[in-house]
């Protein structure tokens, strides 16, 4: 099940996407210009998503390695704890 945060940044990229699609398409401008605009703004987009996608993936990767860390120390005092009884 994706996190309520997940759901909500995800929301709100898509939500951007349109909004600023639909301000692109609906401003007078001519085809290619608006064409260019489209192609500059889904290349943003694109690499926003890209860097937000690193991130997430190098937190994630952080709070796994703090997870088995932790789970190691207390196995480590559990098995120090059984051997002193």
């Amino acid at each position: 099940m994706k996190s309520d945060s997940f759901k909500i940044l995800t929301g709100f990229f898509v939500g951007a996407m349109g909004g600023l699609i639909a301000g692109l398409l609906i401003a007078p401008d001519s085809g290619k210009g608006t064409r260019k605009k489209i192609n500059d703004t889904a290349s943003k987009i694109k690499n926003e998503l890209s860097d937000f996608a690193e991130e997430t993936l190098e937190a994630t990767k952080k709070s796994i390695s703090e997870s088995m860390d932790d789970l190691a120390k207390n196995h480590k005092e559990k098995d120090q704890a059984a051997l002193k009884k």
